[in-house]
């Protein structure tokens, strides 16, 4: 393992271990057994590294998102795909909430996963038509995503999280789906 991927998977495991605020120079110098000067090569600085385990989390989770299967489904696999982001924030709260405030900042960092629901939801249309036109279908499923998001970052506990979204999921996808005019 290179210096590099040794800093960042200390960063990374520090900051899941002892959140952002375990998350110093000189805890993930100790952690990677490397020197400051090393970490500043690679990163710059803290905020550097912030940015690469933003980066980091990004990939993971993107790797996750296209891993699952396409099926001839696309409600279900909406439904699979809504199930998977929840369950990632769910295991790595604090990561996802880095990665959740980057996004606000950047919202470049979220396009891959905006893509990747957006063609599912096109593939939804096709299969079983929607009860709006595909923008504004696209767009609540992403303002629903964004509001789940919002949860994350106020801490509620993992409970009321599966709660509400197996909730809003349910709404979002029957208002979607239900016959026009309704």
């Amino acid at each position: 393992m290179s210096a590099k991927e040794k800093i960042l998977s200390a960063a990374i495991g520090l900051l899941e271990q002892q959140g952002v605020d375990g998350l110093t120079t000189r805890a993930v110098c100790d952690a990677a057994g490397v020197t400051a000067p090393t970490l500043y090569h690679h990163f710059g600085d803290k905020n550097g590294l912030v940015r690469a385990v933003v980066g980091e989390g990004v990939t993971a989770f993107m790797a996750m998102k296209r891993a699952q299967r396409v099926t001839n489904d696309p409600l279900a696999d909406l439904r699979r795909g809504w199930d998977a982001w929840i369950g990632f924030g769910l295991e790595r709260p604090t990561l996802f909430r880095l990665m959740i405030e980057a996004a606000r900042s950047d919202p470049t960092l979220a396009q891959e996963s905006f893509e990747h629901m957006k063609e599912t939801v096109v593939r939804l249309e096709a299969a079983n038509g929607l009860s709006v036109e595909l923008s504004v279908a696209v767009q609540a499923v992403w303002a629903a995503a964004s509001g789940m998001q919002a949860l994350f970052l106020q801490g509620l506990e993992p409970v009321k999280i599966r709660a509400t979204s197996r909730f809003l999921f349910k709404a979002v996808a029957a208002a979607l789906t239900a016959p026009s005019g309704n």
